[in-house]
């Protein structure tokens, strides 16, 4: 009967979400069935960020025939990789006790390190791992991942946010007959956004032409660019709409169309430190029209942060908090083992260990406490890792093949009334 009968990491912040300079904290949970001879205990922190894609080219050799080769384009950053000792130093063996034990550790984030984020092409991460090391014998090892969310104001960006009011006219004609014109004017108070909150699009549709407009798509798109260094520098490119809706006709001539397109739980547009992942916004328009007649597109930058404009605020009662916060209350301990407890909390082998509450803030700070609203809840993207296993890891690091998805900042604002809603369906959400 294997003796290891626990072992993982826990935080003590629910939902594992800090902020660059914050201290992390929490436990290592050991429970053995009978004392166990190790080297040590050992936990490590690692902050890095990595992009990895393949792409296939065909050549042909002398004889003409065809050749398949598969190229790997990579390239790494790392923020930190740091190891501490909860038990044992490895330079002599210590004994580890039988039972239940928490040995609890703490850490302090660095400031200048970028945000979370996942993608199939790359990711920027931060896990911890625990290592029980054995003499001679296989070593133990658990591991989980937990988000950073780096600050991104929009207030500090303020000039890249201001609102817009474009003039779009579009001739129509057919066989070189003029069939009329479409005028568009569109309208976005601003172009700061964060989760939670709506973009709100008002079009003012004047259709002077006998061709129908069919439906207006919008969608918030992302546009990525990853930097690889390995074999040589070069980059790819991935488009992707992160949500859409639209407005279905037909239209009547002259018609306004409102759209509050909600921003779901995303990163921030700069990934602020990270030199191998670009990454940026915009709010795409399309005007689908009866007949042969090609659509008419306009695309408009936009800024997502993790701090609201302050002018787009409403009052501090109209935002309410979508999690529970607490408030810090209690120092956190010194990251030595501690005695195991002599308490009811112990439970049996492979039963689960109750939730527990330790005082800290369930969120990290946020500077909208200036402000006096509450700060925001933090939501699991949709995007997100199969799994955390390195390249260099083995199968048998428990947790490193559970999926993971980072939590960003999400306000919940009140839907605006400033214009008349137009029915919009929606037709897909990633």
């Amino acid at each position: 009967m294997p003796s290891l009968r626990t072992f993982r990491i826990e935080f003590d912040r629910a939902g594992a979400t800090y902020s660059p300079g914050e201290l992390v904290t929490g436990n290592v949970i050991v429970d053995l069935a009978r004392e166990k001879t190790i080297r040590a205990l050992k936990l490590s922190f690692k902050g890095e960020a990595n992009v990895s894609w393949e792409r296939r080219r065909t050549t042909k050799d002398s004889q003409g025939h065809s050749h398949t080769h598969v190229d790997h384009y990579r390239a790494n950053e790392q923020y930190f990789n740091l190891v501490y000792y909860l038990l044992g130093d490895t330079a002599d063996e210590v004994r580890m006790p039988a039972g239940f034990q928490k040995y609890p550790f703490s850490f302090s984030l660095p400031h200048n390190i970028p945000c979370s984020f996942e993608h199939a092409d790359g990711y920027i991460r931060y896990t911890t791992k625990a290592v029980i090391d054995r003499p001679w014998r296989f070593n133990h090892e658990c591991k989980i991942a937990f988000t950073v969310v780096t600050s991104y104001d929009l207030n500090a960006h303020s000039q890249q946010c201001l609102g817009l009011d474009d003039e779009v006219t579009e001739s129509l004609c057919c066989f070189c007959f003029n069939m009329g014109s479409i005028r568009l004017r569109i309208r976005i108070p601003t172009t700061g956004f964060v989760p939670g909150q709506s973009i709100e699009t008002m079009i003012n549709l004047d259709n002077t032409s006998s061709v129908g407009v069919t439906k207006i798509c919008f969608k918030l798109q992302r546009s990525l660019v990853f930097h690889a260094k390995i074999p040589y520098s070069t980059t790819k490119t991935d488009e992707a709409t992160v949500k859409s809706e639209a407005s279905m006709g037909p239209f009547n001539q002259h018609v306004d169309i409102v759209s509050r397109l909600q921003v779901p739980p995303i990163s921030p547009s700069q990934l602020e430190y990270c030199n191998i992942i670009d990454q940026k916004y915009s709010l795409r328009i399309t005007i689908h029209v009866s007949g042969m007649h090609c659509s008419i597109t306009k695309t408009y930058p936009i800024l997502i942060g993790t701090i609201p404009l302050r002018l787009t605020i409403p009052s501090a009662t109209a935002l309410q908090p979508t999690a529970p916060i607490m408030h810090y209350d209690y120092d956190p301990p010194p990251p030595m083992p501690m005695a195991p407890p002599e308490s009811p909390e112990y439970l049996p082998p492979n039963v689960p260990y109750p939730p527990r509450t330790y005082g800290f803030s369930s969120q990290p700070s946020t500077s909208t406490n200036q402000w006096d609203i509450p700060p925001p809840s933090y939501e699991e993207c949709m995007q997100r890792a199969d799994s955390i296993k390195d390249d260099d890891e083995s199968n048998y690091v428990h947790g490193a093949n559970e999926p993971f998805a980072p939590r960003y900042p999400v306000f919940n604002f009140p839907a605006s009334r400033k214009y008349g809603m137009s029915p919009l369906n929606v037709l897909y959400q990633f």
